[in-house]
């Protein structure tokens, strides 16, 4: 039986694995086994529940492609 520290270093240790498996997914461990996934959170959340009860870890799996936030600038008449 794990606890949540040892799915926690599980979840971190097996990050890369994990997001080419379940990229921009929620995953949820238990026991170092990933034991659901899926894009909502709550759906996740109920499976796993129903599955080992109360005791794993959830957490979302970025895709790990480079993304870029675009900022635009816009003159409403006033000077800059």
């Amino acid at each position: 039986m794990s606890s949540a520290i040892e799915d926690f270093e599980w979840l971190n240790s097996h990050y890369s694995e994990l997001q080419r498996i379940y990229p921009n997914m929620y995953v949820a461990v238990k026991d170092g086994k990933v034991i659901a996934y899926g894009k909502e959170f709550g759906k996740v959340y109920d499976e796993a529940r129903k599955r080992v009860g109360e005791e794993f870890m959830i957490d979302y799996i970025l895709s790990g492609e480079p993304f870029v936030l675009k900022i635009e600038l816009q003159d409403n008449g006033n000077k800059l």
